[in-house]
């Protein structure tokens, strides 16, 4: 008899992150309990605060319900419960094997490389930002931008950090109304240009890949494998951020290796999650190194951290290498969004 619990907090960031689409202040992320014969098994999502290409808690919420109950459920929200679920019996069974997650995985490594990510704002608290973010051992930032705002931001941050900076536009810019703006943005030395243009433009993203000689990356458009393979049939990037709240943990680690059978790069990409969900990015991101991603600790972002997941040390992020997937949250102050008794465990696609 296994018994299901899912939570949601409201995560605080210590420093509103601005993109071109949306504010990052306020942060949902939903935390499922599996607890079977007296351990508890956790995982994490996060959910998007606005409409868009990831789903809200509430639709999280109710394809995870559909998912219990034993329905039928297709989607984006769908797949995304079912990665929630997986990962939740596969922290139990971690506990219960005494085994982290790093080490199922077959990671020797204890500590990883990390990026980090500064948001639209003037260009002096963007250079504080990623000054501050370099000193904690980012090996490459990002910088948010817009065809209205983030330039001169991303200027001033090109000419004083000595590590790669992405651009990132989150999908704000239109190929003909926005031109003069992308050529102004691929005039810079940028590691790469992330996500110029909206999801479905993925041709119009690829003529650019073609047409530039700055690297381009998708984000947005990397929602699942079949879309990563039609990225890397058009030729339309260089880089695939590989999210794993999309995908679960074993579909990242299949679109990572697709990404590079395709001839592009990839990287773990966070989504402003708590140290669960960071911990999980981690060992995830310590198995290809190539290049770094988002998984320093949420104490380099967020007011607090419901799991304390110990922070970067000495330039690199620490792997959770006790039992499990990583830390057990605090629920104290979480709402408790549904709950469930099964007499069989739904069934493991992991």
């Amino acid at each position: 008899m296994t018994t299901f619990t899912l939570y949601q907090a409201t995560l605080e960031l210590s420093m509103a992150v601005v993109a071109a689409d949306r504010a990052h202040q306020l942060r949902p992320s939903l935390f499922l309990r599996a607890g079977d014969e007296g351990l508890e098994g956790w995982s994490e999502v996060p959910a998007a605060v606005d409409p868009g290409v990831d789903p809200s808690a509430d639709e999280l919420v109710d394809a995870t319900v559909r998912l219990l109950d034993g329905g039928a459920a297709q989607g984006t929200a769908a797949r995304i419960a079912r990665g929630l679920l997986d990962a939740a019996l596969l922290d139990l069974g971690l506990r219960h094997e005494h085994q982290s997650l790093s080490a199922a995985l077959g990671v020797t490594a204890s500590d990883v490389g990390f990026s980090g990510v500064v948001g639209i704002q003037e260009p002096g608290l963007a250079l504080d930002r990623a000054q501050q973010l370099v000193a904690l051992g980012a090996s490459r930032l990002r910088v948010k931008v817009s065809p209205e705002a983030g330039f001169s931001a991303l200027s001033s941050v090109l000419d004083a950090v000595d590590v790669p900076v992405v651009a990132d536009a989150n999908g704000s810019f239109e190929p003909a109304e926005h031109q003069h703006g992308i050529e102004e943005l691929c005039s810079l030395p940028l590691a790469w240009l992330e996500q110029p243009f909206a999801p479905d433009r993925l041709e119009d993203t690829a003529l650019l890949a073609r047409s530039s000689t700055v690297q381009i990356g998708l984000d947005e458009s990397a929602t699942s494998l079949s879309a990563i393979q039609e990225a890397g049939r058009l030729g339309a990037a260089h880089v695939i951020c590989v999210k794993p709240m999309r995908f679960g943990i074993q579909g990242a680690l299949e679109a990572r290796r697709e990404a590079a059978r395709l001839g592009m790069r990839s990287y773990v990409g966070g989504y402003f999650e708590a140290g669960l969900g960071r911990a999980v990015l981690a060992a995830l991101a310590a198995l290809d190194t190539d290049l770094d991603g988002d998984v320093a600790a949420p104490c380099t972002y967020l007011v607090a951290d419901p799991c304390a997941l110990a922070g970067p040390i000495a330039g690199r992020q620490p792997l959770h290498v006790t039992p499990g997937c990583g830390p057990v949250p605090d629920t104290a102050g979480m709402v408790v969004r549904l709950e469930r008794v099964a007499s069989e465990r739904p069934g493991r696609r992991s």
